[in-house]
């Protein structure tokens, strides 16, 4: 079978898995595949490979292994087609033993390596498979899922090291498409870093790049997370349900529930915590001996109650420990470059789950009061070596890169270029957001600005509002009615000073399409999906979103327009160009080059500006179209009413009435049972059943 592979076409998978057309494709092995790493990283691997023809071995010393493919058909589940499903597993190769025991003319292009952390069980594998390798020059790469070991440990002196390093996954891991890669101080080569990139990137998946240093940025922050929860149950008495309770309100995060979950946590957090004292000896690191029985056993279960409560008289000592720990271990990752701040803070949200990253959560509480905080945690707690393992001036907000963690400025000739690198708008985004515009407007060099996404971080223009935001306001009119109007200032100035071009890419949703109709003119990668979801959500939209397409959009449509807001139902930007909404759609591939060109057209009047209707005109809408949204969800009626009377009235009104208008009618929305019921059941990825529902 794997002699009748066809040649792979695909450039950023060929230079790892076909180098020669005139031989079939090289393999992929995952060495360990019965491990929750191993396994995991299996079946993602084999899915994005079989459609390109690409074999998957997997190998692994235990009997287990012949269960893999079952195991795998259960945990895909009915998320794909039986038809793909079996074509995946048809393409895995199971192999119970050694590398001995690879087929001879199997020639290996990748080996994932998810083995055990021991080095004389490692290296002899590497040396074992450049052994095999036909050709020195292209040896097979070699990546180790580790986050305990270099790899200058792991591959010093291995023949090709330069093809060698380590990609440290995350959970849940037949899922999550980040990796922690060291490309700093690794013996990966820039080339091979350059392939990895681009193989990885053509999946869709995030590289987080760190210092090669053992339990990379993220472990750092999850297991120390842990180390402090441990103590703070140890010194205190509160109960591990009674400390998640409080962390859930603190970082959006259960340490304890978490480490009940994943088998064997509880000994790689304090084996990470381990290593960082080996970097620096401090009793920051200090593992109390409440904490070792469950090291050393993997099905030993922290004592759980769920539903227990944090007493609220001890929720701020749970708080400002948890502060300390968290803020202290920043300090250390940044003050030695172990990665960004804002790829720190991405790896937070994303690979961890917290509600906003550390660095966000500073920014937002100031730096000033993250730093005291870390003051006071390193005295009361008596820790060691206070200035080594916690450099406080880390978290001045002098130092580069504060400001900048979801929102980034460049200069391109006279084209400003404002770097969005969160996917939802938050409090500290639309703070960054207005720094950053500011600082474009008052460049004199800047003739226009482009807003767009990273494209590292962020692939995607947005899926609107981050709903933790909204939560705190719900049923205050006041304090929802603060909240828009915040946001709104800040989104407001995009329409008034230099020529703006929002860059729409993926999914442009909710408040993330409000942004994008703020601004003077929007381009699009073809095929990109928008939407005004907020129905959904129980709320309707405060920051343009009831009057903004009408505007730009002839009014021919405005029918078709009232239909998608009033069901929530998403629309592409082919369709949204014929309107006048969108400027232009592109290939992909084009939209960097060609959002810039737009924005220096709009600057020398070369391309006209978009019109915009500031004047009022007579909208009628038929509150008569499906009750339901895309998922089938049965809306709520009165906020239907509500969002068909605010249409209406935005448009017939001149513009700047009409945004003070909405800013009202969203606030009043914000205390509807509709808006209760919504968001809780959206923040907690379930679909929300509503008290009034449509018919």
């Amino acid at each position: 079978m794997l002699g009748l592979m066809p040649s792979i076409s695909e450039p950023a998978l060929k230079a790892i898995f076909q180098s020669d057309d005139s031989q079939p494709p090289r393999a992929l092995l995952v060495a360990g595949a019965c491990g929750n790493v191993g396994f995991g990283k299996l079946g993602q691997f084999a899915r994005l490979l079989t459609k390109y023809c690409i074999p998957v071995i997997a190998l692994d010393l235990s009997d287990q292994i012949h269960n893999v493919k079952d195991k795998l058909k259960k945990a895909f589940g009915s998320r794909f087609s039986a038809e793909e499903i079996s074509s995946v597993l048809d393409n895995i190769q199971i192999i119970q033993g050694t590398l001995d025991d690879v087929p001879a003319d199997v020639e290996i292009g990748f080996v994932f390596e998810a083995i055990p952390e021991l080095l004389d069980i490692k290296r002899p594998f590497y040396n074992a498979i450049r052994n095999r390798d036909r050709d020195s020059n292209q040896g097979a790469f070699i990546f180790s899922a580790t986050s305990g070991i270099t790899s200058q440990t792991l591959f010093d002196g291995i023949p090709g090291s330069d093809r060698c390093g380590v990609m440290h996954p995350f959970f849940p891991h037949l899922t999550n498409k980040i990796w922690e890669i060291p490309t700093r101080g690794c013996t990966t080569s820039e080339a091979s870093l350059k392939t990895i990139r681009k193989w990885l990137g053509h999946h869709g998946m995030n590289i987080i790049e760190t210092a090669d240093v053992p339990a990379f940025a993220a472990d750092r922050i999850f297991c120390g997370m842990m180390l402090e929860a441990v103590r703070i149950h140890a010194s205190t008495g509160l109960s591990p349900a009674q400390i998640d309770d409080a962390c859930r309100i603190i970082f959006g995060t259960s340490p304890f529930a978490v480490h009940n979950m994943i088998p064997g946590a509880n000994y790689l957090s304090a084996h990470c915590m381990e290593l960082c004292q080996k970097e620096v000896s401090s009793t920051l690191f200090e593992i109390p001996d409440i904490w070792k029985p469950y090291t050393k056993d993997p099905r030993q279960q922290w004592p759980y109650e769920r539903g227990e409560k944090c007493p609220a008289d001890k929720f701020e000592l749970v708080r400002d420990r948890m502060y300390g720990m968290m803020f202290a271990l920043t300090a250390y990752i940044l003050e030695h470059n172990i990665t960004p701040i804002d790829n720190l803070n991405y790896l937070c949200e994303n690979a961890l789950a917290f509600r906003a990253g550390l660095p966000a959560l500073i920014e937002d509480i100031g730096h000033d009061v993250a730093q005291s905080n870390v003051k006071h945690f390193l005295e009361s707690q008596s820790i060691s070596a206070p200035s080594q393992v916690a450099p406080i001036d880390a978290l001045s907000s002098t130092r580069p890169g504060w400001g900048q963690v979801y929102v980034e400025t460049a200069v391109h000739g006279e084209v400003g270029l404002l770097s969005i690198k969160r996917n939802t708008i938050s409090h500290v985004f639309i703070a960054e957001l207005d720094a950053a515009y500011e600082t474009l407007q008052a460049n004199s060099k800047v003739k226009a600005i482009v807003i767009a996404p990273d494209g590292q971080l962020s692939r995607e223009f947005g899926h609107g509002a981050d709903l933790n935001c909204f939560a705190p306001v719900l049923g205050n009119y006041d304090a929802a009615f603060s909240l828009i109007v915040k946001w709104k200032q800040t989104l407001s100035k995009l329409a008034k000073g230099k020529p703006t071009v929002a860059a729409l890419v993926g999914r442009v949703l909710g408040g993330s399409l409000e942004l994008a109709s703020c601004c003077t003119a929007r381009i699009a990668a073809q095929g990109t999906h928008l939407g005004q979801p907020e129905p959904t959500v129980g709320v309707i939209p405060g920051l343009g979103g009831c009057h903004h397409i009408h505007r730009f959009s002839s009014p021919e449509y405005y029918t078709r327009i009232n239909e998608l807001l009033l069901t929530g139902q998403g629309f592409k930007s082919e369709e949204a160009e014929k309107w006048g909404f969108v400027n232009a759609n592109v290939p992909v591939h084009e939209l960097p080059s060609a959002s810039m060109e737009l924005a220096s057209k709009l600057a020398n009047g070369s391309f006209p500006t978009p019109l915009f209707r500031r004047n009022g005109v007579e909208v009628n809408v038929n509150r008569d179209v499906n009750p339901r949204n895309e998922a089938g969800v049965a809306l709520d009626a009165e906020l239907r009413e509500l969002l068909a009377q605010t249409i209406e009235d935005a448009n017939r009104l001149p513009y700047t009435d009409a945004t003070k208008l909405e800013e009202q009618r969203a606030a009043k929305s914000l205390t509807m049972s509709s808006s209760a019921i919504g968001v809780k059941a959206m923040m907690r990825g379930k679909a929300p059943e509503f008290a009034k529902p449509l018919p």
